[in-house]
């Protein structure tokens, strides 16, 4: 397995997207602070970390989306596809290196933004509760990555076009902003990391029923985990190969 993982890091250090998806993810943070710079405002830790959260959620689906997808599409780009499937190792642990590595790049590109946090605060606000908005950031993030990264592998093995699967992103982003603040909205995962992350921070922003919400909360994300894994697997194990 480490081998194979080592393959797609090879692979992927060629691709010159990982740059572009970075800019993406850090673009939320850098515009929170040059607004904090620029009007001069000393806002509380709480109101700078939930303008920057509001930001980040509007981008991660989208991070997500483009990293797994162009993980994914490079065995089609550069016509690989099948010998890549039958190269004498499981398929399923092809598929799961290359969903790890996607996985692992997204989450070191989070990092970058955690680290800005941190940085900001201990400069700006030393006494900030950095470890409560630590594990609030790392709730979304963790929770978008698990809901998002395997539908977007499915999408990408079956459609084998990365425009769908950024388009399927955005659309994900719009109906997490639309849906965001209604208190049905734990039946989309990104609602649900956005919600129960942010309540965290601003109580006021957790659902009115919280054990209902996170009950079916947690039962659709874990669906959205179990339903696009079983059918990745089928996906790549299947006795048709395509060319």
């Amino acid at each position: 397995m480490r081998t194979l993982v080592a393959n797609e890091v090879r692979k992927i250090r060629r691709e010159r997207f990982v740059w572009a998806v970075l800019v993406l993810n850090v673009v939320p943070f850098a515009l929170v602070v040059a607004n904090h710079a620029v009007n001069g405002g000393e806002p509380t830790p709480d109101r700078f970390y939930f303008t920057f959260h509001n930001q980040y959620t509007m981008v991660l689906p989208l991070v997500v989306c483009a990293t797994v997808a162009a993980c994914f599409h490079t065995e089609f780009r550069n016509g690989t596809y099948f010998e890549w499937l039958t190269c004498g190792r499981s398929r399923p642990a092809l598929w799961a290196a290359k969903l790890a590595v996607a996985c692992s790049l997204v989450v070191l590109m989070a990092a970058v933004n955690h680290v800005g946090l941190v940085v900001f605060f201990l400069v700006e606000n030393p006494g900030a509760g950095i470890l409560r908005m630590s594990a609030a950031y790392w709730l979304l993030v963790g929770v978008s990555i698990a809901s998002v990264a395997l539908l977007c592998a499915l999408l990408t093995l079956v459609t084998r076009n990365v425009v769908i699967v950024n388009v399927f992103g955005i659309g994900l982003t719009v109906a997490t902003l639309v849906f965001m603040a209604a208190d049905f909205s734990y039946v989309i995962p990104t609602c649900f990391a956005y919600r129960i992350s942010l309540g965290m921070i601003v109580p006021d922003a957790a659902y009115p029923d919280p054990a209902q919400a996170l009950t079916a909360g947690w039962a659709v994300t874990a669906l959205s985990l179990v339903l696009p894994l079983a059918a990745n697997l089928a996906f790549v194990t299947r006795r048709r190969y395509l060319r």
